[in-house]
């Protein structure tokens, strides 16, 4: 039935999805793969499952007995293989169905492949929707969506017991990638044999912009499947065989980020004939790679703060956070940025505006990559997975033009309408450089939500994603007390297995998930009035609150709109690169009690600890912390002998450290009464230094100063906190 189809995709090198919801789904997916080995005899193969689930392991070993070349691969832990691919992939969905495992293994099917989705029922028992499951509430908007799209999908064969939707597509329709070598190529013709397309050749060539004197940024963007990371792995070879750059760091959000980087710069070192050395890690990952005086080395974000070097990459650089991006171009000369727009790993259209703004204050060369490489240009499966996740949904273009239209929608109203369900997505994923496809099903089909959307010229500008939270039972908080999980209720969860907040998990709030505006209208003030409304809107509500990745600029919007710290993260959110803040807007006397506790154990918390569990975190966030969290204690007077010191240090007879314990009473007792307003650079450069105990480099480094200027902030505070306090 479908062999001739899958020869033409050979020829055309596009591939097939095919999506199984049967009693008999196996005995349906044999079938398929019965006529796909007719085409391709001996296919490579990948096999995604929870191995931990019901019959799972005897399942995947059923079709592990079919194939030699057989891969299976723990969705857990899928991050591990980005960059693989295979002929054919298979995912067994009959324990979960989950937007991000079933974009990231169709991707990683190739041209000429096919990639199967079979389940029983897509809609029940599946791990990912039942986590969206309330009192055994939830919507099936998402999976509804998924389905009717795909029946409308040339390329997408649909099974539904035994009835079978399938349009084919056609070869004549896609264009095979192709490599073009220049004519006189100044980076080796050995690795230009190695591209694929003619954008890798377009990269190794313009790469070479970096080597030119003076700061230098290099930005490589593309969708995912372009092979931006295997063109900078063969640019870097390029360098460490011709040791311009001795020392190369690589940095990702996680080390798989990466991967794909560090296996083509040994590819690359091959083709030249460079010999190497690899260090690896206790589970084998290849942690650097030397070649004579050269060396490139991955390192942690963390770690990437205090290393110095040639030149560094920031690998998947959309989802690393913005705040570190700028340390790093502000402490290295060399930087190539490399980041996956419309992908599975998050929309980097928050960081394409980050790179506008960059323009403007450093040579930079952005590259974008079109031409995919593990399949042709065109093919069906890549434009149906773009519709189905809406990874490339774009918010509408309108002017602001000051008249703003607040009302909710319902999520019916949201998956019936596509414009209008790619307009209010598009703004999500515009305004926030996180998000990945589970993000659209957690939309549709998560009932204890509501989304609030702004419209101007009758087009949406602003977007509110709304979670009901708390009002628990004595049992629920008593379980999340001992360490169970209760994800459905964040803020909640967080107070009360953090912070012992048991009753806290009583009262009725409103977590503002997500609230979003268009770009080009962003700095109007329309989020400030989304937020106004919604506060109009929480009848009955004790609290509204967020929780967010702590950034300078964002938390200073939500104290702008009324909402008070009361809770910072102790342990770093290494998916997210940063420390989660808890902001809270109390309705009622009882949430206002809380907010007030747990506020000034915060102040407490970082006065006390930001040398050691904030050391990394930046010093403007934490002054914007203290300076806007409640007190419930107070210092003594200033000693005498701590005012002589500072005076002393002030007039430059003796250096800081002789008076440091003094400057952390002063600059504590100053946090604690706040008598006087200090501008936030100089209250930064007192946490830097006094607080946080950076040296004057790294607080440099920190602040965008030189160690003169910090130390200059600091004396300038110290005058003015000694006059105020003693």
């Amino acid at each position: 039935m479908f062999q001739n189809y899958f020869v033409d995709a050979v020829n055309g090198y596009y591939r097939h999805l095919a999506i199984i919801q049967s009693h008999d789904s196996l005995e349906k997916v044999n079938l398929l793969v019965d006529e796909y080995l007719r085409v391709n005899k001996k296919p490579r193969v990948i096999y995604a499952f929870h191995p931990w689930l019901d019959n799972s392991k005897d399942r995947m070993r059923e079709f592990k007995r079919r194939f030699e070349n057989f891969l299976d691969v723990d969705y857990s832990n899928s991050e591990k293989y980005l960059g693989q691919s295979a002929d054919l992939v298979i995912l067994d969905a009959m324990g979960d169905f989950r937007p991000n495992y079933i974009a990231r293994f169709v991707d990683m099917t190739r041209g000429g492949g096919l990639a199967i989705v079979y389940s029983d029922d897509i809609l029940k028992g599946k791990l990912y929707k039942e986590s969206l499951t309330r009192d055994g509430i939830v919507k099936d908007l998402f999976e509804n969506r998924f389905i009717e799209l795909a029946k409308k999908y040339r390329g997408i064969i649909l099974f539904k017991e035994d009835k079978c939707n399938f349009t084919p597509y056609s070869s004549n329709e896609t264009h095979r990638p192709y490599k073009k070598i220049p004519k006189n190529p100044k980076v080796p013709i050995e690795l230009h044999e190695l591209c694929l397309s003619s954008d890798q050749n377009k990269v190794l060539e313009e790469s070479l912009f970096l080597i030119n004197p003076g700061k230098k940024v290099l930005v490589v963007t593309a969708a995912r499947g372009r092979g931006k990371s295997a063109s900078i792995g063969l640019f870097l070879s390029y360098l460490m065989s011709e040791e311009r750059f001795t020392n190369i760091l690589v940095t990702s959000p996680t080390y798989y980020s990466s991967q794909e980087i560090l296996n083509f710069v040994i590819k690359g070192l091959q083709a030249l004939n460079v010999k190497y050395k690899l260090s690896t890690s206790k589970d084998g990952k290849i942690m650097k790679i030397t070649a004579g005086d050269s060396r490139v080395k991955w390192v942690s974000p963390d770690l990437a703060r205090n290393e110095e070097g040639d030149l560094i990459v920031v690998d998947e650089a959309a989802a690393i956070g913005m705040e570190f991006l700028d340390y790093i171009l502000q402490g290295w000369d060399k930087v190539i940025l490399v980041t996956t727009v419309h992908g599975y790993e998050g929309s980097g259209k928050a960081f394409l505006k980050y790179v506008d703004k960059l323009k403007n204050k450093v040579l930079l060369k952005h590259i974008k990559m079109d031409y995919p490489i593990r399949y042709a240009k065109g093919d069906p499966v890549e434009k149906f997975m773009f519709d189905g996740f809406l990874l490339d949904a774009e918010p509408p273009e309108v002017e602001y033009n000051g008249e703003l239209k607040i009302t909710e929608v319902s999520q019916e109203e949201l998956f019936q309408d596509c414009d209008l369900l790619k307009s209010v997505y598009g703004i999500l994923v515009t305004a926030h450089y996180r998000n990945s496809p589970d993000d659209l099903m957690l939309l549709g089909d998560m009932a204890f939500q509501k989304v609030v959307v702004g419209y101007s010229s009758e087009k949406p500008v602003a977007v509110c994603q709304i979670v009901y939270e708390g009002d628990l039972t004595e049992r629920q908080i008593e379980d999340i007390s001992n360490g169970l999980k209760n994800e459905g209720h964040l803020i909640p969860h967080r107070l009360i297995k953090y912070m012992r907040a048991f009753d806290f998990g009583k009262l009725k709030g409103w977590r503002i998930m997500r609230i979003a505006v268009s770009p080009e209208n962003q700095g109007k003030g329309i989020g400030s009035r989304v937020i106004e409304e919604v506060t109009k809107m929480a009848k009955g509500v004790d609290w509204i609150g967020s929780s967010f990745v702590a950034d300078y600029s964002v938390l200073r919007f939500w104290i702008k709109n009324g909402f008070t710290p009361i809770y910072l993260s102790s342990i770093k959110n290494e998916e997210l690169n940063g420390y989660s803040v808890i902001v809270i807007k109390p309705l009622s006397e009882k949430s206002k009690g809380f907010v007030v506790k747990l506020s000034s154990l915060l102040k407490d918390k970082l006065l006390r600890t930001s040398h050691q569990v904030y050391y990394n975190l930046n010093p403007q966030l934490i002054a914007l912390l203290l300076r806007n969290t409640y007190t419930e204690r107070r210092e003594g007077e200033v000693p005498d002998l701590y005012a002589n010191k500072i005076k002393a240090y002030i007039g430059g007879k003796v250096p800081y450290n002789v008076i440091a314990e003094a400057a952390h009473f002063l600059v504590t007792k100053h946090f604690l009464e706040l008598k006087v307003n200090l501008s936030i650079e100089v209250e930064a450069s007192l946490v830097a230094r006094v607080l946080q105990g950076k040296s004057w480099y790294h607080a440099g480094l920190m602040l965008g100063l030189g160690s003169r200027d910090v130390e200059e902030r600091v004396k300038q505070g110290l005058e003015v906190l000694l006059e105020t306090y003693s």
